[in-house]
């Protein structure tokens, strides 16, 4: 499928495309683009219902900082991995993926479908101590991405207020919360609000990741999010519940 029309809300978000992604032959085409290229690092996500071992995987996200593909994991499943590639390039240790708390993410990839990242950069790691350090003391909890996002575009008006439209509209949808469902994750077409949701949450992972990398080095962030993902997958219960607030790093 082509790009997809941004609206002025990502535009203003600075990505160069969004692609939704729905056959083999597209996932193919989508890691010869990432591996002609030379990319070296790569930002993730993933979106469900139940986002775990005990869930569903509906879309993976993936963004070399020119294009976001949203790839529809719910309609093609093992052949995404498998014929798609996606397995063996996650596996590949010479691609950096990026990400905001993997533990979900890799919960879910490593029970559903036997994948997992070779090297992953976790943000969340980076902004909590950026945060500890700027204000002098070591916070109990995590934060979430979307206080990452606002002290990222904290002097950029015009994209935390984009951003905030374009999340308010997607988790109408699916926030039960806000009166959505996950299960919306499963609806095809996938409506435009949530593929705008989902471009969103990779748009700035690999911008913030270089901001704040001086407070969390590659390797020694690398070596953190490889216990926290180990511990969480290990674990008996899947990775979710108010246990995953306190900071485990």
């Amino acid at each position: 499928m082509e790009p997809e029309a941004l609206t002025s809300e990502l535009s203003q978000l600075q990505l160069g495309g969004a692609v939704f992604v729905d056959t083999v032959e597209g996932v193919q085409s989508m890691l010869r683009r990432v591996r002609d290229g030379g990319v070296a690092e790569v930002a993730i996500d993933l979106e469900g219902v139940d986002l775990c071992r005990s869930g569903e995987l509906c879309i993976l996200q993936l963004s070399d900082g020119e294009t976001t593909w949203v790839v529809d994991i719910f309609a093609l499943g093992e052949a995404a991995f498998a014929e798609g590639g996606l397995r063996a390039f996650m596996h590949d240790p010479a691609v950096l993926f990026v990400g905001f708390d993997g533990r979900a993410d890799a919960d879910a990839l490593v029970y559903l479908y036997s994948t997992r990242v070779a090297s992953f950069y976790d943000v969340q790691i980076a902004s909590c101590i950026r945060q500890d350090r700027e204000q002098g003391r070591r916070d109990r909890f995590v934060h979430g991405l979307g206080r990452a996002t606002e002290r990222f575009l904290r002097n950029d008006r015009a994209r935390a207020l984009a951003l905030e439209r374009t999340k308010k509209a997607g988790l109408a949808l699916f926030a039960p919360e806000r009166g959505g469902s996950y299960a919306v994750w499963k609806q095809r077409p996938l409506p435009k609000a949530l593929l705008d949701y989902a471009a969103a949450d990779v748009a700035l992972l690999l911008d913030m990741k270089r901001e704040w990398e001086v407070f969390s080095p590659v390797e020694e962030n690398k070596q953190k999010a490889l216990v926290r993902i180990d511990r969480a997958v290990r674990s008996r219960l899947p990775a979710k519940g108010k246990q995953m607030a306190t900071k485990d790093f």
